[in-house]
């Protein structure tokens, strides 16, 4: 009897190995490394910023704006303009915020013969003030809407000789050097500072009319002291004339009492030898009679 064919053996499925998993441990020296090269690019970014901004305004270009306002000719002309009054709004960083973008229209007012001295340092004081917004991440934030709604309000006429507004704008890059050199931020909200401009009471700006009234009597006053100066001036030259007509009548009968003072003496002179002569002629006479 033959024994029965054994049934092939069916090999079990192996059990799938477990891939190992990343878990907290293997991240730890992956994670650090990221951070660190991503805290390193924004401190070397953030770096490159501030660098940046500090040295957009220099020393140099203040120097330009004195040596043109040393140039200016004193006259009686003004200039007008918009800009921030940053007496009544009496925040520094939101002076500048608000001030900035209207200079332009200032520095446009500064006009030269073209290369000319001046207008050369005019072009390297606009460029300059181009520059700080030409980087990708502007120096100095821009107003949003409402920012720039309210601080219409803290914008006034100012009307002031060419010297006058050139120190303006010198004086006002040297806030913003201050502000950039000390790393203020310029991001904050400024719509509480320029709310209290807008309930301030408002003074109506002068038209020109009234401020060619108001300028009038400084050029009276000018044309009456020169017309009294000149009426002064006329005055001592008629004395001095008067004085010297005087004196030459005086010294000229002077003169003339002392000439004749001299004949006098003169005749006195000549005349008594003459009666000296005839007298002892005259007692001969009587004698010999």
């Amino acid at each position: 009897m033959t024994a029965a064919p054994r049934a092939k053996e069916v090999e079990a499925p192996r059990a799938a190995i477990p891939m190992p998993r990343l878990g907290p441990k293997a991240c730890p020296v992956s994670c650090t490394l990221l951070t660190f090269f991503f805290l390193a690019a924004c401190s070397i970014r953030e770096t490159e910023q501030k660098g940046y901004c500090e040295n957009i305004i220099t020393k140099k270009h203040l120097d330009k704006l004195q040596e043109l306002i040393d140039s200016q000719m004193l006259m009686s002309c003004h200039v007008s303009f918009e800009f921030i009054d940053k007496q009544e709004l009496g925040d520094r960083i939101c002076y500048v915020k608000a001030a900035f973008p209207r200079l332009e229209d200032i520095l446009d007012k500064m006009k030269f013969k073209k290369n000319s001295d001046n207008f050369n340092k005019t072009k390297d004081v606009q460029n300059m003030y181009k520059k700080i917004d030409e980087n990708e991440v502007p120096c100095i934030d821009a107003q949003d809407d409402h920012e720039r709604e309210l601080s219409q309000a803290c914008s006034r006429e100012f009307s002031m000789p060419p010297e006058k507004m050139l120190q303006l704008v010198k004086d006002f890059f040297q806030e913003i050097m201050d502000l950039l050199d000390k790393n203020v931020d310029f991001k904050r909200d400024c719509s509480k500072a320029y709310q209290k401009c807008s309930n301030a009471p408002k003074k109506e700006p002068p038209s020109p009319e009234q401020r060619r009234k108001k300028a009038q009597p400084k050029e009276t006053q000018r044309e009456v002291m020169s017309y009294v100066l000149v009426a002064i001036l006329a005055i001592v030259a008629i004395l001095l004339a008067i004085g010297g007509l005087l004196f030459y009548k005086h010294k000229s009968r002077t003169q003339e009492r002392q000439l004749q003072q001299r004949g006098n003496v003169l005749e006195e002179q000549e005349g008594r030898p003459l009666n000296g002569v005839e007298e002892p002629l005259e007692l001969r006479v009587h004698g010999e009679l």
